[in-house]
């Protein structure tokens, strides 16, 4: 099992991949409800999506945009600004997890960047600037994605709880970097569990949205 945790290659594949397939099936889930808001509506669609001649003269961009403005629900400022923090929290949590220490990645991490590595504050500048890198896609996300989902109130809190446990896992990352060579593999067990249940839970609107579609 621990391993699993040292694994780079699996992780950041998992990592990248539950990311790749939650773009898809947002994609995916986006073209389902046009599929059926059009089907029940006045603008008959054939079976590549596109509206039929009887409908007019109205392209699908143009109705899958008036159709998406219907569904666009506001999730609440609090909300939406705790999910821009997580993540932007995620990012870093994943940087500072594969990338602060040697043990996982030797040729590719931290300690390869002499200017960090020596200075005072480098574990602090390594992640703000992956938080800088992590800004525009961070606050793309809550007004992009979420608010075209019905997000329960345990979906939320699970999503704002991602907050503090992405903070206990830069916390534990950060940690191991300062006691490295020394490895607590007890803190890097955690870390890890921490941050990929974040990313579930960040994710877990798009994949349920598309599990329910599928029954």
């Amino acid at each position: 099992m621990t391993s699993l945790f040292l694994n780079g290659i699996f992780g950041v594949g998992l990592f990248l991949l539950l990311l790749a397939g939650g773009a898809a099936l947002h994609l995916l889930n986006m073209e389902r409800t046009y599929r059926r808001v059009a089907a029940t509506s006045k603008l008959k669609v054939d079976d590549k999506g596109e509206p039929k001649a009887n409908a007019g003269k109205i392209s699908k961009d143009k109705l899958k945009e008036e159709i998406m403005e219907e569904m666009f629900t506001r999730q609440g400022s609090n909300f939406n600004a705790a999910a821009v923090a997580a993540w932007m929290l995620l990012f870093a949590a994943f940087a500072y997890f594969y990338f602060l220490t040697p043990e996982i990645f030797p040729r590719h991490n931290y300690f390869q960047i002499s200017a960090l590595a020596s200075g005072p504050l480098g574990f602090a500048a390594f992640g703000l600037l992956v938080l800088l890198f992590s800004l525009v896609t961070a606050a793309f996300i809550p007004g992009k994605v979420y608010a075209y989902y019905e997000i329960s109130k345990s979906m939320k809190v699970a999503i704002m709880f991602a907050v503090p446990i992405l903070a206990v896992s830069i916390f534990l990352s950060v940690n191991l970097g300062t006691i490295y060579p020394e490895v607590d593999l007890g803190s890097r067990s955690f870390a890890f569990l921490a941050l990929f249940a974040s990313e579930a839970a960040l994710l877990w609107p798009v994949y349920a949205d598309a599990l329910g579609g599928m029954r």
